[in-house]
This record gives structure tokens, C-alpha cells and sequence, in this order.
């Protein structure tokens, strides 16, 4: 049995830092499977986390600059991070970081993969959204696919939740295809509040949120005007959705910060539980959640007085730390494209045909 190590690297819409996963990954009955060994995460300076969360209505010579600066950090902080502790890695997947997505249209990421390449000696997995697209796809969500080989042999009712800048959710049900599909924001919304009425990344374990009041006839208003929130799958939704522009329309300057935060996270858990009762009929249903909202205390609360039907738990209950979940999922999905497993994402993302997922980079 071949075994290879593989790091996985992602890095989020809150554009606060990098997440880096390494796992040790062989193929069980064409499956990928992958055992978490080391984490790490990385933060961006203010100043540089600040710049990509403009980048979506930056100059393009700011987006290409952004592109190689982003490239030559992360390998630098990979090869470090490599070297102090001796890793043998084979392989490398990054996402990059997304400054815009238009699903079944177009998707751009941004990060030059060669600087990692070039230092490592080893390839580079990127680009894992435009084959999809090619193929008719939405390029997004890509999570489910990895739930689907997480979970290949469960024998009980799951849902998981990744809970990032947008939510997505998999519907995994006995003796039934997969489902996946974008419920709208995650905590995206929030963080753009923050960052600009507050001059921070976000609200803090939902500190903020937690002490407001929540305007239900408001938010249910917000779910009505957005007809994204109740269209049926496959859908991908991105920050151009869920944006600054979003922001300008529906937030209210007279309230106080604690309210607005308290109706945006209500918004996020709404959308998340309606589409939830939507989709999913199968009783006695487990709902795995990752991602930094599962650090949102104003969100988690939401989420079980809305969905009190469920028993709500962390990934970490199957050994996947819920903040480093996307990078172990983008490491995985590297290591598919190495053993040349083709992705069937019809049931996820609408892709008529199925692909090996990513393009290669390897500096010669």
C-alpha cells in the first residue's frame, strides 16, 4: 500500500491567516483516506490581512501583486514550518484565496503556487474549482465531496456543516446519493461588519452577537429579498453575494453593534436550519459542524433552538479538528488528484461528468 504525506492549505474569506494541515493519505477501495499528523496555523499581519479583504475592488496590478506575495509567503511559512520539524512531505494542495466566484460561471484564486514548488521540490496541487465549472458545475461547495469519503461506510443519518465565510452543508443519508450544496452566509457577513464599524476581523467567539437583541421580523425580511436562501440544489454562493454591498443595503446605522451582529448570526443560522428542513427528511439525523463559526457561540446557540430535532455536534467527535477541517479537506483532494481518483460531483455541485480534481504545478 502506497502512503504519502500531503499538506493541505487553506485560507478563508476572513482573510485573518493560513491553516495548514498535514496528513498521511493512502487509497482504500478507491477512496483517499487521510490521517491528520501535525497543524499549524499562520496569521497575517493587520496591514496585509486587511489588503486581500479589498482585493474583490482592488486595481488589478494590487491583485497580481497580492497573487505573488501571497505565493512567497506561503512558502516561506511552509518550508519552515517543513524544515523545524523534519516532515517528508510528497505533496502540497492549496486553495488559494478567493476574490471572486460566480458559480457555473467563473471562479478566481489567487496565490502563486511555483514559489511553493520552487522551494519545496515537490509539486503543487491548485486550481481544484474550474474542471468543475468546465463540466457545467457550480465550482462549489467542494466539502461535500470530502464528507462523502469521510464518512464512505457510516451506517447512521449525517449532515455535516462547514460554517466558513459561506455555509455549506452535506446530506448524507443511508442507501442515498449525496447531497451538497451552499445555505448562504457563514460568517462572512460578520467579519465584513466588524472589519469596517469596528476595525477588527471578527466577533470574538460571538462576544458581541451574544449581547445583543435579535430582530427576527427583520432577518426573516433579509431571507424573503435574497431568493438565493430557498432555491433549490446546486447553488454556490460567494462574499460577491454576501458582501460589502449586502452590508450597505440591509444594515441599519442606528442600531447598536451588539444588535446588528445578533441579527447577522440569527441570518447565518436561519438560512442554515431552512434549508436543513428543506432537504432532509431522514429521522435520527447527526449534523457534524466545522469551520470558524462553530466558535460562534451566538450561531451554535441559534442552531439548536432552531434544529432542536437534531443532536448537533463538532467534527471533533470523528477526530478532525474543526478549524483545520478545509485545509485536511484540500490536502485530500491533492492527494486524489495523485492516485488519479475521478470526482462524481453531479449530486454537489451539478457537474455532468466526472474529473480529476486540480492542475498540477512542479517548478523543472
Amino acid at each position: 500500500m502506497k502512503k504519502i504525506n500531503v499538506i493541505g492549505l487553506m485560507t478563508g474569506t476572513s482573510c485573518d491567516g493560513m491553516d495548514l494541515c498535514l496528513i498521511e493519505c493512502y487509497l482504500s477501495d478507491g477512496i483517499p483516506i487521510g490521517k491528520i499528523i501535525k497543524t499549524k496555523y499562520v496569521k497575517y499581519s493587520e496591514d496585509f490581512s486587511k489588503s486581500l479583504l479589498k482585493l474583490n475592488i482592488s486595481p488589478i496590478k494590487d491583485i497580481a501583486q497580492s497573487h505573488m506575495d501571497l505565493g512567497k509567503l506561503w512558502s516561506v511559512e511552509i518550508n519552515n514550518w517543513v524544515k523545524k520539524n523534519k516532515f517528508k512531505v510528497d505533496l502540497i494542495g492549496i486553495h488559494g484565496q478567493t476574490i471572486f466566484h460566480n458559480g457555473q460561471k467563473s471562479s478566481i484564486q489567487i496565490g502563486e503556487p511555483l514559489y511553493i514548488s520552487k522551494v519545496l521540490k515537490i509539486p503543487v496541487i491548485y486550481n481544484f474549482r474550474i474542471k468543475d465549472i468546465i463540466n457545467k458545475g457550480q465550482g462549489a461547495p467542494l466539502m461535500p465531496i470530502v464528507d462523502n469519503w469521510i464518512f464512505k461506510n457510516t451506517k447512521e443519518n449525517i449532515i455535516t456543516l462547514n460554517i466558513g465565510g459561506i455555509s455549506n452543508i452535506s446530506i448524507l443519508n443511508q442507501n442515498k446519493n449525496i447531497l451538497g450544496f451552499d445555505t448562504g452566509p457563514g460568517m462572512s457577513l460578520s467579519d465584513l461588519y466588524c472589519l469596517r464599524f469596528l476595525s477588527q476581523n471578527f466577533d470574538i467567539n460571538g462576544n458581541l452577537s451574544s449581547k445583543g437583541n435579535v430582530d427576527t421580523n427583520l432577518v426573516k425580511k433579509w431571507i424573503c429579498n435574497e431568493k438565493f436562501i430557498l432555491a433549490n440544489p446546486p447553488k454556490s454562493a460567494d462574499k460577491e453575494l454576501f458582501g460589502s454591498k449586502w452590508i450597505e443595503k440591509n444594515i441599519n446605522d442606528y442600531n447598536s453593534h451588539e444588535n446588528n451582529l445578533a441579527n447577522l448570526a440569527y441570518f447565518t443560522s436561519l438560512c442554515i436550519s431552512l434549508n436543513i428542513k428543506a432537504n432532509n427528511q431522514a429521522k435520527d439525523t447527526t449534523i457534524y459542524v466545522s469551520g470558524g463559526g462553530i466558535n460562534n457561540k451566538s450561531i451554535m446557540k441559534n442552531l439548536s433552538e432552531l434544529l432542536p430535532e437534531y443532536n448537533i455536534l463538532s467534527i471533533a467527535e470523528k477526530g478532525i479538528d474543526p478549524k483545520y477541517k478545509e485545509a485536511y479537506a484540500f490536502a485530500l483532494l491533492a492527494a486524489s488528484n495523485y492516485f488519479n481518483v475521478a470526482i462524481n460531483a453531479k449530486y454537489i455541485t451539478g457537474a455532468v461528468e466526472p474529473y480529476i480534481i486540480g492542475e498540477t504545478a512542479l517548478w523543472r
